[in-house]
């Protein structure tokens, strides 16, 4: 037993070294990170650019804190990220993940709605599927009864409105005008007096297995909550940055929520690093209010953090990695869908968009029905993970039956031929657990 709190039966390989879209064990194997770590690895691993910009930065300054100093990667940082958010977007507040981001969203509105004399708005709307973070606040706004079930009642209520439909498209798909009348009725059965936002991710990642709604679903969502008078809140923690083809994927609707929160790919996983994207509306109030800015923490806008995410933001814009996220999105997508041809009692219900792509599992013995195991995206994980490919379970129980592709948004055509090689053979591998013995 090691000193590391791990109570897997079997030990995790030693990550020894990674280069590109590549991680090699102490013993010498190779891993294709197909889903980007925990979707967090838009660049890759071991790039130049951002290890030049971390040596030259913690050569200079590697800790001021924001109360007693300002910092210039932090301030070149907010003006980048506010250049590529949708219009509107007007400031940056820095934390350190995406589930800090969520709590400073929460506190935030709050606080909004006080500023505007409106004291009773206080509860956050969500999805009953949905993930938003661990933190206890973030946790409460989410439907993730997996990783709910150890604060029990310690978390706040979860306001819930309609989730998406795990159907990629066809008359199952999610239907937006019902959508819309069902988070009305949701707003309306709680009061919108007593709602100050509602929150969702504009693509389900963990508990869903990038479950994605049709176009217009965003812009629907904005005009609910300017119906009701309620902030509108994107997680897009994993869809920003890129991920989607788009700097934001709020931008594929061309709608401005009020609050957007980003993190993981923001640093491609070199240090960590979150941010809270404020509208004009809010900063406004919070200036002619109490002039109070949000709580942070120690290491908010820390410079070694900023000038890391600041050299992400740069790569990702003079190398055009947008382009190829369209690109090696739709080669990726149609993999997939060749391989569900292939396995349909398998896989099936392929979806997303750009580099975020998800299917579920189906037990052929069932004939193409989920799978009944309550571990069978563990299962699949660990399976592919033997084959040299890191995929990302997803969905929560019942349907825990999903998988997550998000390899780095640099990756090339071979090595999204390596992937799907991969992905073919483990789903080969993972048949033979259906197998009469």
């Amino acid at each position: 037993m090691t000193a590391l709190l791990n109570f897997r039966s079997t030990p995790l390989p030693t990550a020894d070294y990674a280069r590109g879209c590549y991680i090699y064990d102490t013993q010498g194997k190779s891993y294709l990170d197909g889903s980007g770590g925990a979707m967090t690895v838009s660049l890759g691993h071991a790039v130049p650019e951002v290890i030049e910009a971390i040596q030259a930065q913690s050569e200079r300054l590697c800790f001021s804190y924001r109360t007693q100093f300002a910092n210039t990667p932090a301030l070149e940082l907010a003006e980048e990220l506010v250049s590529l958010a949708p219009v509107g977007i007007s400031h940056a507040f820095f934390v350190n993940s995406g589930s800090e981001a969520s709590e400073l969203a929460i506190r935030s509105s709050i606080q909004y709605w006080r500023e505007r004399e409106q004291p009773d708005k206080t509860l956050i709307l969500g999805r009953d599927i949905s993930y938003h973070g661990m933190t206890m606040g973030a946790l409460s706004l989410s439907g993730h009864t997996a990783r709910r079930g150890d604060y029990a009642n310690l978390l706040h209520p979860l306001a819930v409105g309609p989730s998406l439909s795990r159907v990629a498209e066809g008359p199952e798909a999610t239907d937006v005008e019902a959508d819309r009348r069902a988070w009305s009725q949701a707003i309306e059965s709680i009061g919108a007096e007593k709602v100050a936002a509602l929150i969702i991710e504009p693509i389900v990642g963990a508990a869903g297995g990038a479950l994605t709604p049709p176009s217009g679903y965003m812009r629907m969502l904005r005009e609910v909550c300017d119906v009701y008078g309620i902030l509108f809140i994107a997680d897009e923690v994993i869809t920003g940055m890129g991920r989607t083809g788009r700097w934001f994927a709020c931008d594929h609707d061309g709608v401005t929520p009020d609050v957007i929160t980003v993190a993981k790919g923001l640093t491609s996983g070199y240090t960590p690093l979150g941010a809270v994207l404020y509208s004009d509306t809010l900063v406004e109030a919070m200036s002619k209010g109490s002039r109070s800015a949000p709580f942070g923490h120690t290491f908010s806008g820390n410079p070694l953090s900023a000038a890391t995410a600041l050299a992400v933001v740069r790569y990702l814009k003079s190398h055009d990695v947008l382009d190829n996220v369209s690109a090696r999105g739709n080669q990726l997508r149609e993999g997939l869908q060749q391989i569900q041809a292939r396995h349909p009692g398998l896989m099936g219900n392929v979806r997303g968009r750009g580099l975020l792509l998800g299917f579920d599992l189906f037990d052929p013995v069932r004939g193409g029905t989920p799978t009944p195991s309550l571990n069978a995206n563990t299962v699949f994980a660990d399976t592919c993970q033997a084959e040299g490919l890191i995929i990302y379970p997803a969905g929560i129980a019942p349907a825990n039956n999903a998988a997550i592709i998000s390899p780095p948004l640099t990756i090339g055509d071979a090595d999204i031929a390596v992937l799907l090689q991969r992905l073919d053979a483990s789903l080969q591998r993972f048949s033979l657990l259906f197998s009469p013995t």
